[in-house]
């Protein structure tokens, strides 16, 4: 027979679900009530109860508290019917979101409280067939996490130092004795440990109630493996395994299998294991390495759980860097021009050759995740930017686009940034391919036209297309007749003609269509007009406004 206990603030409700109900036939004993949360958990902790009967609302801590506070403290999987004075949607919801048995309506029907019963019973029947009861105590789960905080709790890390003059039975059973407490139950006693960290990343609504429901779960499954604990770990879910995970394979088995468990509760789960270790005391060195794994997780792709050898490869590829971090300060700035001219191009293959070249570059200059986001939202706010000042609409580009900027620290890895900004980007371009040559030569041309103030270059062009400076510069030439910088100089010197008929100094002609050096536009000038600058201005002011050609 299973033990019960009613835990309702009207002591009506207590003594008439004591005395109406048959509990001997639906399997159950009553082994105490009380009247309050507190109380609640006090009585609990005494008798452990396989069942509670819940009122959701009290004075002081709410029925949904009491169970809470008993799934955080205990791993059994310990079962709970909510008693409620009239129908709440919303306390239901969170209810079974915390994963209780049932909701029944005060005044309690008693056919369908023995129902109800019955079905719990049945349920812990077959649970405790299945071996999921007999989990780790709240004691095993404070001693590990008291071992890895040892601030939290002086007593667990004093109680491991056996373990350097015994066996590991003896150890379990010495730290238990010395401090008045059972002896370590069997399941630590393995031939190595581990350390996974994970990184549940659950939607805000129902968060709490979401998030025990995973631990819960995830619990279970330690249970019906018959190996594992789960413990707390700061913002971090910690699991204490018998080392198991060893190859790639078998870290992608795992995170896939615990995506698929945990997927009602949870978006999306982070891992890294630590280093296996032989005996109790090193369990802190297995969490460390786990932590400093996680912790650069932003920089991780791979579809597993990370592994000790990755933050060996990580830490390797950053000592060799060190180089790189004193780089181009104004890397934000050249990445954006490249951006911009892609997004003004339409160009798509250009706009992803230069994100991508940003997923590789950035982490190697700035090292830390805020840092490396920094960047990139740097990056897309002077791309986008730019672009909007030429466009007629700027206000709107702006307003349209400034997600791309704004979503950066929302993402959780460095792949997740990348791929989203490109799709944000290639959706905004609206194509896939730039199209033959014919269409480059007349995205070429255009571009020209319209940035030709610009300090344009060939070369930056033929990386924008991904050509061959050279090959580039000859298809320009078989389509257009001239030379790349030939051309570009001949529509700079057209737009002058027209500034200076304008009266506008030379300086700022030259400014203002592209040439940084007066003297050097005066030559230009010169060679293609005929006449100097002054002299040109001189003569279309005396003619009216013309030129007379």
């Amino acid at each position: 027979m299973y033990k019960a206990m009613i835990v309702d603030d009207e002591p009506a409700i207590r003594e008439g679900l004591s005395s109406i109900i048959d509990w001997g036939d639906c399997g159950f004993r009553i082994v105490d009530t009380a009247e309050n949360g507190r109380e609640a958990l006090e009585k609990f902790g005494e008798h452990r109860p396989e069942l509670v009967i819940v009122d959701i609302r009290m004075p002081g801590m709410s029925g949904l508290e009491v169970i809470q506070s008993i799934r955080q403290m205990n791993g059994e999987p310990y079962h709970f019917l909510i008693l409620s004075g009239y129908a709440d949607f919303n306390y239901a919801r969170q209810a079974m979101g915390f994963g209780v048995d049932g909701y029944l309506l005060k005044p309690v029907d008693e056919e369908e409280m023995t129902l109800e019963l019955k079905r719990v019973r049945q349920s812990i029947e077959n649970e405790k067939g299945d071996g999921k009861w007999g989990s780790p105590s709240s004691h095993e789960r404070d001693w590990i996490e008291a071992l890895l905080f040892p601030v939290h709790g002086e007593h667990a890390r004093n109680a491991v130092e056996p373990s350097h003059r015994a066996s590991k039975q003896d150890e379990h059973q010495s730290s238990g004795e010395k401090h008045g407490q059972q002896p370590e139950l069997p399941a630590l006693d393995w031939s190595s440990y581990q350390v996974v960290l994970l990184d549940l990343r659950i939607p805000d609504w129902d968060r709490q109630a979401r998030q025990l429901a995973a631990k819960q779960r995830l619990a279970e499954l330690c249970r019906e493996q018959g190996r594992g604990i789960v413990f707390e770990a700061g913002i971090y879910t910690g699991l204490l395994l018998p080392a198991m995970l060893k190859t790639e394979k078998d870290a992608a088995q795992l995170l896939a299998a615990w995506r698929q468990e945990l997927k009602p509760w949870v978006n999306e789960i982070y891992g890294a294991a630590g280093a296996p270790v032989d005996i109790l005391k090193d369990i802190p060195r297995s969490f460390e390495q786990a932590l400093r794994l996680l912790e650069r997780m932003f920089l991780f792709r791979a579809e597993r759980v990370m592994l000790p050898g990755d933050l060996h490869e990580w830490e390797t590829a950053h000592a060799e860097m060190d180089e790189a971090s004193d780089r181009a300060s104004d890397d934000p700035m050249r990445y954006a021009e490249k951006l911009y001219y892609a997004l003004d191009m339409a160009n798509s293959k250009a706009a992803t050759r230069v994100i991508k070249d940003m997923e590789v570059q950035f982490p190697q200059i700035y090292r830390t995740e805020s840092a490396i986001k920094a960047a990139f939202a740097q990056t897309f706010t002077l791309a986008l930017n730019k672009y909007a000042a030429g466009q007629e609409h700027s206000r709107t580009v702006l307003e349209e686009h400034s997600n791309l900027i704004t979503n950066v620290y929302a993402y959780s890895t460095l792949g997740e940034l990348v791929d989203h900004s490109l799709e944000h980007v290639l959706q905004w371009i609206g194509q896939t391919d730039t199209g033959g040559k014919e269409i480059i030569m007349k995205q070429m041309i255009d571009f020209i036209h319209g940035h030709y103030d610009e300090n344009l270059r060939l070369e930056l062009l033929a990386d924008m297309f991904n050509y061959n400076s050279g090959y580039l510069g000859k298809l320009f030439k078989s389509h257009t007749g001239e030379a790349f910088n030939a051309y570009l100089d001949k529509v700079r010197i057209e737009r002058a003609r027209e500034l200076l008929a304008q009266g506008i100094k030379v300086h700022q002609v030259a400014d203002r269509v592209g040439y940084a050096n007066a003297d050097y536009f005066h030559s230009k000038f010169k060679k293609y007009v005929g006449v100097s600058p002054s002299s040109y201005r001189n003569q279309v002011q005396k003619n009216g406004g013309t030129d007379g050609c």
